[in-house]
């Protein structure tokens, strides 16, 4: 499941992932992770690091665990030392002291990285248990829309790929007790 999407079902209540896609960069024998595409902050990588000139580069929630870490998925491959290759062209981590450096050289735009705090994790099992209770449903991640999606209308757009007419979930607010 490496390098595909998790979109919450329309029914999928749970306070953190409602209405969450998720792309899972690791899953294996020691359990599964990934990060919350669509969860955007008001947070910009410069707020977090104020001595880079060009950090205007969105921060995303990743997920409920280790808030307190930023993490990051890309497509720069071995121009980053220790990056984690998660499929053909898409990688997670590396070297952070190489990266900015390339930001604060123009060498890095935001088509290029995208940043998280936190992630989503499972412990091994307990993801294949949410999929057979069926709180997601899986799709086909690709690499430019992992770092290029709209997040405000990911979720809707990921639900219509799997039936066109799920799209219409989307159009009910988040709370359907307020419509």
């Amino acid at each position: 499941m490496q390098g595909q999407f998790l979109i919450a079902h329309p029914m999928l209540q749970d306070g953190y992932f409602k209405r969450a896609v998720i792309y899972l960069t690791e899953d294996n024998e020691e359990g599964s992770l990934g990060f919350v595409l669509n969860f955007k902050t008001d947070m910009m990588l410069r707020d977090l690091f104020p001595h880079l000139k060009n950090g205007n580069f969105p921060v995303y929630e990743g997920g409920p665990v280790s808030k307190d870490q930023l993490y990051y998925i890309h497509n720069l491959g071995n121009e980053l030392t220790d990056s984690i290759k998660i499929t053909d062209g898409l990688y997670w981590g590396g070297n952070f002291f190489e990266l900015t450096h390339l930001i604060e050289h123009g060498k890095v735009k935001t088509h290029n990285v995208r940043f998280f705090v936190g992630y989503a994790g499972w412990t091994p099992g307990q993801l294949k248990e949410e999929l057979i209770q069926k709180a997601w449903f899986q799709g086909e991640g690709d690499n430019f829309t992992v770092l290029n999606n709209n997040p405000k209308t990911f979720w809707g757009d990921e639900l219509s790929k799997i039936k066109e007419s799920y799209k219409v979930f989307s159009a009910i607010g988040f709370d359907p007790n307020l419509n």
